[in-house]
């Protein structure tokens, strides 16, 4: 549905260092010229981009899951998602990560948007997906991965979110447009 758009030619890397390969993400230095034409390096993160998806088995409620984050060392309330196989479309991704995370299927999974959370840094796009006609199943979680899955009403999810209870980005969008949607 959207493709990330080319890079603006007028800011090419001079020169692109691969500093770290990793199984999620890589990282690489580039040096892009400043405004006042002098090299600088720019740490860059590369991710191959992710889906978060909106589920809601009925109206005013809405699937989430809590799972711990080592990066924030916290367990974190959040909607189901994950990242991008290679090649993989984002609704394909959205259907097995919806299906692997919650135990939830869906009749449509349909794309909404794309956004990036840290472009300051990292080039992770993510992509909003909302699944429709819902049938609850079994979980099937990575053997790595603790998550509990739970329902909750929109209102009480988006009362977490105002009391700093549910700090993750993307969640925030999809329960923003969850609510600016009268869902």
């Amino acid at each position: 549905m959207h493709e990330t758009p080319a890079p603006d030619p007028a800011h090419r890397p001079r020169s692109s260092r691969r500093i770290y390969e990793g199984r999620v993400i890589s990282l690489r230095v580039d040096q892009i010229d400043s405004p006042e034409g002098k090299p600088r390096p720019y740490e860059v993160v590369e991710h191959p981009g992710a889906v978060c998806i909106l589920a809601q088995p009925a109206p005013g409620e809405v699937v989430m899951i809590r799972q711990y984050r080592p990066a924030v060392g916290r367990y974190l309330w959040e909607v189901p998602a994950g990242k991008l196989e290679p090649g993989e479309r984002p609704v394909d991704c959205a259907v097995r990560e919806l299906r692997e995370e919650t135990g939830y299927r869906c009749e449509r999974m349909r794309e909404l948007w794309t956004f990036y959370a840290s472009p300051g840094f990292c080039n992770e796009l993510l992509h909003l997906c909302v699944a429709e006609g819902l049938s609850a199943g079994t979980a099937q979680p990575e053997p790595y991965e603790d998550i509990r899955v739970q329902t909750m009403s929109l209102a009480d999810a988006w009362a977490m979110v105002e009391r700093g209870e549910i700090p993750d980005a993307k969640t925030q969008i999809a329960l923003a447009r969850a609510r600016l949607e009268g869902c």
